[in-house]
């Protein structure tokens, strides 16, 4: 029975824990702690935190390491993470760091192995249809960052995970009024294109309420205004359901579409609007498929953790 160290890092929280392999070749988590990834000002840094934190382990103590950084991973060994000013990087190899043995993948790549542990156990149906055995499964979700990925199943047995950065392509406005949205985005953000990652993360939700209504508000503020209604939540539920919409489709996700990350599993009412399930079944040449794929909110905050464990586990085999 090994011991594995998963490592979640976002934009705002690096989450490690330890993992057993328990029955049927799940992840049993063990301990768990969660450090601010904006406090850090290195991976090495990230690992000196660890260090002073009150987690029982350092990384030798672990048979393998599998690390889920936000961010695209570059030939296995490197990965500019998304939203801080650090990268994790294996060029000259993870030994370094004290790791034993290393993986490195993509946080959504752990967010879609996770969805085949008992991370979404508890899972809150939001289209209940049958989950097709053979179908590719899907997940997004927004936080710091809009992430994507997909796990497609193999002949005979087994997936393969199928990375994405589709938080980073163009934003799918359709309205005027929407289109000038994206343009007050890319006039307030200085960027070249309004994506994803700038309109359904943190700072989507602020600059989305600033548009609408012209308060300048916290995420967290906004958050708490949308519960009592009104149109930022009404646009904002749309956007979601829209880009859960595209990525459906684009993947054929009949095996299951996952909604994970930070802001929707912290405030399920946005998918809870009647405007969400419309808006997910609009279309006028797919409505059939997209009416045969289920929908699920994955509010776990350690499924992350789970996927990576899983992976780890996989490494042990």
């Amino acid at each position: 029975m090994g011991l594995i160290l998963a490592v979640d890092i976002g934009g705002t929280n690096s989450r490690f824990a330890a993992f057993e392999t328990g029955p049927g070749g799940q992840p049993v988590m063990k301990e768990t702690v969660w450090l601010s990834s904006k406090n850090a000002g290195s991976f090495a840094h990230l690992l000196e935190m660890l260090a002073e934190s009150e987690f029982p382990y350092s990384p030798q103590d672990f048979d393998v390491t599998v690390l889920a950084p936000a961010g695209p991973i570059i030939r296995g060994v490197y990965c500019n993470v998304t939203n801080v000013d650090w990268d994790v990087d294996f060029r000259d190899g993870y030994e370094k760091y004290g790791f034993r043995r290393a993986v490195l993948i993509n946080d959504f790549v752990a967010q879609a192995y996770a969805c085949r542990t008992k991370a979404v156990e508890g899972c809150r149906v939001i289209h209940d249809i049958e989950v097709s055995p053979t179908g590719t499964l899907g997940v997004i979700g927004a936080g710091t960052g809009l992430g994507h990925c997909a796990l497609v199943p193999l002949p005979g047995c087994g997936f393969a995970p199928v990375p994405s950065e589709a938080g980073h392509i163009s934003f799918p406005a359709e309205t005027v009024e929407e289109l000038d949205f994206c343009r007050y985005v890319m006039d307030r953000r200085g960027i070249t294109y309004c994506c994803g990652d700038e309109v359904l993360t943190g700072r989507g939700l602020t600059i989305l309420h600033r548009y609408l209504t012209g308060e300048e508000l916290e995420a967290g503020e906004v958050a708490a205004r949308m519960k009592e209604g009104g149109k930022t939540l009404e646009w904002y539920s749309k956007f979601t359901a829209r880009c859960c919409r595209n990525y459906a489709l684009t993947v054929c996700a009949t095996g299951g579409l996952y909604i994970s990350g930070g802001i929707v599993a912290k405030n399920p009412f946005v998918v809870d609007q009647p405007v969400f399930m419309e808006e997910f079944l609009r279309s006028s040449s797919m409505e059939d498929l997209l009416k045969r794929i289920p929908v699920f909110l994955n509010d776990n905050q350690d499924s992350g953790l789970y996927g990576a464990a899983l992976r780890g586990v996989w490494q042990l085999n």
